[in-house]
């Protein structure tokens, strides 16, 4: 049965574990292995020749680091190539014999039992014997994901994964060419529709994990990346928002003495709506798939009912507080906010699969 699954495992200048894993694989039965070589120094050759020689594995070279996000994809096209009409889909791992291979073995057989969905093998950072880069580091990135993009997942980096073929097209156009690109591999599941199944895993780390090529500060930012731009995008968003809704304040007191909160609040959306729908749509989310009317109805939607609750919260809010309007509608839509990228991230922008 193991050949029903191709393992992929992404290599830059490994050493002896390396081929210790190989053939703890080979000896459990899994004989399509994909080993890609992201730009490992002169003197690592000699390990890829034995995987290759010894070991039977298909070996895709780059001749300069690119990156695991970079490495991964072109282990997807060499699968797509050879591999796609026979199997049913990608068991990624590490090449530093940090996942065992009974865990391997489970996450092939979850991906048999699910042939649609996203396996991810999870490690637990309770254990204060595990560095601390690496717990602080994903404690940070679970809370962000699952504040931000609603997905509640403790292990964001895991290198243990279960892709399942139809998925794999899909990730060959994800942004990310490094350590990013396993964050935006999981946001895009939410985007097109797929369900993340989780099983927790054994937590090996070797030496102190010192084969690690992560930069804590570098990779981090690379890891937050969208979710700084939609930030950006809704600060400014919220800016433009802002200024517009203090300006209309002064016309529609005037005009509508009852009303002039609400007013102003739906004439200030009409201009920020606007600029936020096409920043998101090109620059956060990038909706390449979906039609242009199908999204911008459902984001004019979204806009009508967050425009209508900002308007009434924020006038009950000034009716109970006597606080100055723009206060209360800071306030008001600092917690709307979060609801709003939850509502874009799920349905206005997301793109569903044919199928799902």
């Amino acid at each position: 049965m193991a050949e029903d699954v191709v393992i992929m495992i992404p290599c830059l200048n490994p050493d002896d574990k390396f081929i210790t894993h190989l053939s703890n694989l080979r000896n459990a039965g899994y004989s399509r292995i994909v080993v890609i070589d992201d730009g490992s120094s002169d003197k690592y050759s000699h390990y890829f020749r034995t995987a290759a020689e010894e070991y039977g594995c298909d070996v895709v070279r780059h001749n300069v680091n690119l990156g695991q996000g970079r490495a991964y994809k072109s282990g997807f096209n060499f699968y797509m190539g050879k591999y796609a009409s026979d199997t049913i889909g990608i068991i990624q791992c590490d090449c530093d014999g940090q996942h065992d291979i009974e865990d391997i073995n489970k996450c092939a057989e979850l991906l048999r039992q699910n042939p649609e969905k996203f396996i991810l093998g999870e490690r637990s950072f309770d254990d204060k014997s595990i560095p601390f880069r690496s717990r602080f580091g994903n404690i940070c990135t679970s809370l962000v994901f699952k504040l931000f993009c609603g997905l509640d997942i403790r292990d964001t980096q895991t290198g243990l994964k279960g892709i399942p073929v139809s998925f794999i097209p899909v990730l060959m156009e994800t942004p990310g060419e490094r350590f990013e690109y396993a964050s935006s591999c999981l946001l895009e599941t939410r985007k097109e529709g797929v369900e993340i199944l989780k099983f927790p895993i054994k937590t090996i780390y070797l030496n102190g994990n010192e084969t690690s090529h992560f930069n804590p500060l570098r990779d981090s930012i690379r890891i937050y990346s969208l979710i700084f731009k939609y930030l950006m995008s809704s600060l400014s968003a919220f800016i433009v928002d802002i200024v517009a809704f203090s300006l209309f304040l002064l016309v529609f007191e005037k005009l509508s003495p009852d009303h002039f909160i609400v007013l102003s609040t739906y004439a200030a959306k009409v201009i920020s709506c606007t600029y936020t729908f096409f920043v998101n749509k090109n620059l956060v989310f990038s909706n390449q798939q979906g039609g242009l009317l199908s999204t911008a109805t459902k984001f004019v939607i979204l806009c009508v009912v967050q425009s209508t609750l900002s308007g009434v919260l924020t006038e009950n809010f000034v009716g109970i507080t006597s606080w100055y309007p723009v206060t209360c509608k800071i306030i008001v839509d600092t917690v709307l906010f979060f609801v709003s990228f939850q509502v874009q991230n799920r349905w206005v922008f997301k793109n569903r699969r044919k199928g799902a």
